[in-house]
């Protein structure tokens, strides 16, 4: 009974901290857009991940620094070792490059600028179909044209997203010709940066293998040490936990080092939404 009130202790000191974060994030404030339907709120993923990970890997083990060093792999872990975000900026990529055609397409047929932007809204690519259709509804609703593409770019918020809105800005601004020739120009270059990303990414693939085969090595020790307690039994002694705090140390300096190489750098913005300097 004793170990299992240690492991709720245990459970809601880690679940304690994790939830305080979750909470204390603040929204970007960004302007007003129609309601959604309302998603009943459960308890953050993460939390549940780490408290569980915490209990179950403090109940079989019985050391508290690998409850520890379980519950945050649980939480960090598959962040590292999956390629979802640079595939998804890659979309989105490829996304606004064929929104660009698009746009320069329809200004080849003698329309504004603020009808090729509505025009945009009818079929936009999935990956900123919603940063789209909210710049449409902004247009509908007679906000500035200028301000409509900086909250544009701010739901982008990618610096590929700035260039466009950017020569779309100045082209309102001097409501001269060219535009059309300017977009087809930005929509070429965005697609050799999508096959230079590609290739980049393919070559970071490798650091995010290293990254698994280290995991997977790491699985089969504990997998080991289960099995075997006579072995590991040192650990579970005071000095066995200081140096077992060490081993877990060592091995997060590595995921972290392999995650910053495989991870490609964000850009910096320069296009904000109000108009001021940057």
């Amino acid at each position: 009974m004793t170990g299992w009130l240690a492991a709720l202790a245990g459970a809601a000191l880690v679940a304690g901290p994790l939830l305080a974060l979750a909470g204390s994030r603040r929204a970007p404030v960004r302007l007003p857009r129609p309601s959604r339907r309302r998603i009943p709120r459960i308890p953050p993923i993460p939390a549940l991940t780490a408290t569980a990970a915490f209990v179950v890997t403090l109940w079989l083990t019985g050391w508290p620094v690998a409850a520890i060093g379980a519950a945050v792999g649980a939480v960090t872990l598959p962040r590292m070792l999956t390629t979802r975000n640079s595939t998804l900026r890659i979309e989105r990529l490829e996304a606004l490059e064929a929104w660009t055609r698009h746009l320069a397409d329809v200004l080849g047929g003698s329309a504004g600028i603020e009808e090729a932007l509505q025009s945009g809204a009818d079929n936009p690519p999935p990956p900123i179909a919603a940063e789209v259709r909210a710049l449409a509804r902004r247009l509908a609703f007679r906000t500035p044209t200028e301000q409509a593409l900086r909250a544009f770019a701010d739901d982008l918020d990618d610096p590929t997203g700035d260039v466009i809105a950017a020569a779309l800005i100045l082209a309102c601004r001097a409501r001269g010709k060219g535009l059309r020739e300017v977009l087809q120009g930005l929509a070429r270059t965005v697609a050799k940066d999508v096959a230079a990303r590609r290739e980049i990414d393919a070559e970071r693939a490798t650091h995010r293998t290293t990254a698994r085969w280290v995991v997977g090595a790491l699985l089969g020790y504990t997998a080991f040490a289960l099995l075997n307690r006579t072995y590991v039994a040192p650990f579970s002694t005071v000095g066995g936990q200081f140096v077992l705090a060490m081993v877990i140390a060592l091995y997060a300096g590595a995921f972290a080092w392999l995650h910053r190489l495989a991870r490609p750098p964000k850009g910096h913005r320069f296009l904000n939404a109000t108009g001021d300097a940057s």
